[in-house]
């Protein structure tokens, strides 16, 4: 499973997003289109340093950089050393 197929996993099974795997794009917003509040970012925050085996930093969460699907990939892939571009899907 890559990154992004990892991350879409979290948000439906841990966070608890309505919106179908399939659906989910790296455009969509977390707050606008998956309806996450705070609590919501702190499970996806926790959730994705557990699967990446990474450290997200409070700077991250508080500075707004996690706005979008495709955020939280470029983030991920940064703090994993991923050297490949990110996915498109």
């Amino acid at each position: 499973m890559n990154s992004l197929q990892t991350i879409k996993r979290i948000l439906h099974s841990e966070v608890l997003v309505e919106v179908p795997i399939d659906q989910m794009r790296l455009d969509d917003r977390l707050r606008e289109n998956y309806g996450m509040d705070s609590l919501g970012f702190v499970e996806l925050r926790v959730q994705c340093e557990e699967a990446f085996d990474i450290s997200i930093p409070d700077e991250a969460i508080a500075a707004g950089e996690l706005s979008t699907l495709g955020d939280v990939l470029v983030l991920v892939e940064r703090l994993s050393g991923a050297d490949r571009p990110p996915a498109t899907t």
